[in-house]
């Protein structure tokens, strides 16, 4: 299921701010503050970023963050690194634009996507 984040603007239309659509999903993952891993759950994810609830640990205004992460059906662990562009960790979930991943991880992030269209 997709979800998507809407602006208001002054005429009352809604428009997407989004570039790329989202993908609901519900893993556990980990958030790395100061190289200490973190027990986080991320609730979705595009091409560019994600949607990440802490759970445990450090709640910490931070303007970046590493993640690391195993998409559904897939054995792989994939570890980037991220911005926090929306929200705050000490609100509750926060949004994340990825700044650094490898290209591998990104296809895989890519072909996941594709598949739930």
């Amino acid at each position: 299921m997709r979800t998507s984040s809407f602006d208001k603007e002054n005429s009352g239309r809604k428009t997407e701010r989004r570039g790329n659509p989202r993908c609901e999903i519900d893993l556990l993952m980990n958030r790395f503050l100061n190289g200490y891993p973190y027990l986080s759950r991320a609730s979705d994810i595009s091409r560019t970023g994600m949607r990440i609830h802490p759970l445990s640990g450090a709640r910490a205004v931070t303007r970046f963050v590493g993640l690391q992460f195993q998409l559904p059906g897939c054995a792989d662990v994939i570890t980037a690194s991220g911005e926090v562009v929306a929200g705050s960790p000490q609100e509750g979930p926060y949004g994340v634009r990825f700044t650094r991943m490898p290209a591998v991880s990104a296809a895989r992030i890519g072909r996941f996507l594709a598949a739930r269209a």
